[in-house]
């Protein structure tokens, strides 16, 4: 028996509000897989999604652009051994993940059941955003069909050429998507003026004595949450990852050492 799977392109102009070259796979996806994918973290008072860094039992891991001191000090790496269900909800959500298009991805009603707040949301506590092309349409889908969410992607898919324009050509112009570059102090000076040249918001981890990039002396602004130990405060926060879109400045955030 041959079951054929119908894919179809969207071939639509930039301006005109929707992705281009998205690939829509017509597959419905569930209130059930919704609240696997998007889990509330109190730490950050917000709902995220995550994928998998490393491969999983279904699919390879998302992390593809992280750099050696990531992959040396990643917290998650550690949990994945003290919680292995952890791997095995990453591959439900990656399955889940790479279901959405514009035929699945309003949530509106979705959001309008939740108790909690969810006027912004996280892509991803774990693994990364923008593996692949794809993924910048996918987001870029979700930005416009809900507009009502503003949508926080720490990425280091800047890393990649092709990625990083992709990201400022398509999402760096929606009003409701807040993109930041993941730095650690394995990046070079030269990466560091590359991504403030570019405009580029900035969420530094890694050395809490460095308190301005090594280019042009520009003094960091120390996340609240993780030196306050306000905990929720990413939720309310305007001053730090989400400045660009709250009061149109380019930030570079220090995040302290746990």
């Amino acid at each position: 028996m041959l079951i054929i799977l119908r894919l179809t392109y969207l071939l639509t102009k930039p301006n005109h509000g929707t992705p281009m070259n998205t690939k829509e796979i017509n597959m419905t996806v569930t209130t059930t897989e919704l609240n696997d994918l998007f889990r509330y973290c109190g730490d950050i008072g917000m709902f995220a999604t995550d994928r998998p860094i490393n491969d999983t039992e279904n699919h390879t891991g998302s992390c593809d652009h992280r750099t050696d001191y990531c992959d040396d000090t990643c917290y998650n790496v550690k949990l994945y051994k003290m919680y292995p269900n952890m791997s095995k909800r990453d591959d439900r959500c990656e399955t889940i993940w790479q279901k959405l298009d514009k035929t699945n991805s309003d949530f509106t009603d979705f959001f309008s059941r939740k108790h909690k707040d969810t006027s912004r949301v996280r892509h991803m506590t774990r693994g990364e955003a923008f593996k692949k092309a794809i993924d910048v349409y996918r987001v870029k889908t979700m930005c416009l069909l809900n507009p009502d969410q503003l949508w926080w992607i720490p990425t280091r898919a800047w890393r990649d050429t092709r990625l990083k324009a992709l990201i400022e050509k398509e999402l760096m112009p929606l009003d409701n998507c807040a993109v930041n570059a993941s730095f650690d102090p394995s990046n070079t000076d030269e990466e560091w003026k590359l991504m403030i040249d570019s405009d580029w918001n900035i969420m530094f981890y890694g050395d809490d004595n460095l308190t301005s990039d090594p280019v042009y002396g520009k003094r960091m602004f120390k996340c609240p949450k993780t030196w306050k130990k306000m905990s929720g405060h990413c939720n309310d926060c305007k001053a730090g990852c989400f400045a660009q879109k709250t009061i149109n400045r380019t930030q570079i955030v220090h995040l302290s050492e746990h």
